[in-house]
């Protein structure tokens, strides 16, 4: 079994905007053999899709210090094995699918596997597909699932780790699954014999169409490259009832770099590390006197307060408001000189009436506009 050793990582030494990287089968497909821990964090909102994001993760408190990732091989597929419980992945081509899982109580196998991502995985990038499975709990209980799998590459950016280390050329991943759940009683013609069933698309279309109770998860993950696995992950349960959609639990996981960071069993991704390295050593490659400029705003829509982040490369004078629809100003406030590195700013938005506004920013005569959903 494959574990990893400390590296100090990456540093921000430059000022140039972000390159954009794909992940691909040979340096992103998880591998039999390798082991990572992770660290279970408290969640915090993905915020803003696009270009130029920053992630300030830099201040979330850790609530497992120690949660096991491993990956093995078995029945021509990679098992992934973390909390108890058993994933199956396979690579069919360029595409990854999860065909199902088991754990003490649960076993699910996918007659439709989900489609999780189809490499090369690039920013804008999105996959779609059906799925249905089978499966049972507790040997008591016959478990049906249908749904679909929606995934998109929709960000990247820079962002700040838990430890205070900051990484470049990251690339978000964003996964919603929709779920409708049925069971019934487990008799012992469904052990010796499973019946496998294909449900059609329109079956699966109107099934989510049409029922009362749906379940969801929502998550993100953050890759960067020369890290075969993700660094960061956040995950959201919801359950949807007649359309209205309430939040079950969320969480979010820090990969710590030191954890998977491939010394001797993954030469090709230390090459792209060492490719950087030395990229890093040939000076600054600004191409504008705000490149580097990065921002987050979260969450949105937003109900109280709306949080914004902002990483300047260059001490600047700040100002923000706050505009509806009609073009008429809601909010404003002359920040004045704000440093160089992150700052933070809350908007109280309470007050405001449910709608569509505009955040306007400018950081010195450089403006930047931002949809804002009041909920």
């Amino acid at each position: 079994m494959n574990k990893y050793f400390l590296l100090p990582a990456f540093l921000l030494s430059s000022l140039s905007v972000f390159s954009q990287h794909s992940l691909t089968g040979r340096y992103n497909m998880m591998r039999a053999g390798d082991e990572i821990v992770k660290q279970q964090v408290e969640y915090k909102d993905p915020g803003r899709s696009g270009e130029n994001v920053l992630w300030d993760f830099g201040k979330l408190k850790t609530q497992n210090d120690e949660y096991k990732l491993t990956y093995s091989g078995r029945n021509g597929k990679i098992a992934g094995t973390e909390h108890r419980t058993m994933y199956y992945y396979s690579l069919s081509g360029d595409s990854l699918f999860c065909h199902g899982f088991e754990n003490p109580t649960t076993l699910m196998t996918d007659e439709r596997p989900e489609l999780l991502m189809k490499f090369p995985v690039k920013y804008g990038d999105s996959t779609f597909c059906c799925y249905n499975g089978n499966g049972r709990y507790c040997d008591r209980l016959k478990i049906g699932a249908m749904g679909t799998v929606t995934g998109k590459a929709d960000a990247y950016g820079m962002m700040i780790l838990p430890d205070g280390d900051t990484l470049k050329n990251v690339i978000r991943v964003h996964t919603v699954k929709t779920i409708a759940e049925n069971t019934g009683p487990l008799f012992y013609h469904d052990l010796a014999d499973p019946v496998k069933t294909y449900v059609t698309d329109d079956s699966i279309n109107y099934r989510l169409a049409n029922d009362t109770v749906l379940l969801g998860v929502e998550t993100y993950r953050w890759y960067v490259k020369g890290y075969r696995y993700p660094v960061f992950e956040t995950v959201k349960s919801i359950t949807d009832r007649h359309g209205e959609e309430r939040t079950f639990f969320d969480t979010a996981f820090y990969y710590p770099p030191q954890e998977h960071y491939y010394l001797e069993n993954d030469p090709e991704n230390l090459a792209l590390l060492k490719e950087d390295a030395d990229a890093e050593t040939g000076g600054p490659q600004n191409t504008g006197p705000w490149a580097g400029l990065t921002y987050n705003f979260y969450p949105n829509p937003a109900v109280t307060n709306l949080e914004v982040e902002m990483y300047l490369p260059r001490t600047a004078h700040v100002r923000m408001q706050l505009t509806n629809r009609p073009g008429q100003v809601v909010w404003s406030r002359d920040f004045g000189i704000w440093r160089e590195g992150i700052n933070t700013a809350q908007i109280f938005v309470s007050p405001f009436p449910t709608g569509e506004y505009v955040l306007n920013m400018w950081v010195e005569d450089y403006m930047i506009g931002e949809i804002i959903m009041k909920k």
